[in-house]
């Protein structure tokens, strides 16, 4: 016990009571240091994130920025593809001045239809097949039955209107008209169905 002399009065200071005093200073400080880690990691944290914010507006913008760049160059690409039709509907026209034939306008017709057939290749447009080819709704659009004994039933007979697909998306179905068998031909059958049998 220590006791100590105050304008006439005497404090009372216990042993226990200064190692409490003691230990709560060094939990305090603790605390305090605790407190000063965390407030550095919080520093932290917040500087990451404007980092990151910053990085990620930076890949917006170039995002946005390639973007209209591969529009622009692309564009540019296709208007270079397109550039032979203009030459051949000049040659075309020259050649029907000079020598106005019925030849000439096919001839200049099938320079075009070729040149044309080569750009849509070129981009990844491809013809579907039809004459000939058994009917599929995931390609074909039928525009009407025929009956016909020359073809299989389901197969494609004519094509009305051309199909494409790109990159094996279908853009467009073809439509086309597809082969079935002659109903007194379909009757007998319904009638018979197995041969040699009544």
């Amino acid at each position: 016990m220590h006791r100590k002399k105050e304008t006439g009065e005497t404090t009372v200071i216990r042993v226990q009571d200064l190692n409490k005093l003691k230990e709560s200073s060094l939990k305090l400080k603790d605390i305090e240091k605790a407190l000063e880690e965390k407030k550095a990691e919080i520093l932290e944290i917040k500087e990451r994130y404007l980092r990151t914010a910053a990085e990620f507006d930076n890949y917006k913008k170039r995002t946005e920025r390639e973007k209209r760049d591969i529009f622009k160059f692309g564009t540019e690409t296709l208007v270079l593809q397109l550039l032979p039709f203009d030459d051949i509907f000049e040659a075309v026209v020259k050649q029907m001045e000079n020598n106005p034939s019925p030849e000439s306008v096919h001839k200049g017709l099938e320079m075009l239809k070729k040149e044309f057939t080569k750009l849509l290749d070129g981009i990844g447009v491809k013809r579907i097949e039809t004459e000939g080819k058994p009917f599929n709704h995931e390609f074909h659009e039928a525009a009407e039955t025929v009956e016909t004994e020359d073809y299989e039933e389901g197969a494609i007979i004519e094509e009305v209107r051309s199909g494409y697909s790109f990159h094996d998306k279908i853009l467009r179905p073809a439509l086309v008209k597809v082969a079935k068998k002659p109903a007194a031909e379909a009757a007998d059958k319904n009638e018979n169905p197995v041969p040699g049998k009544d």
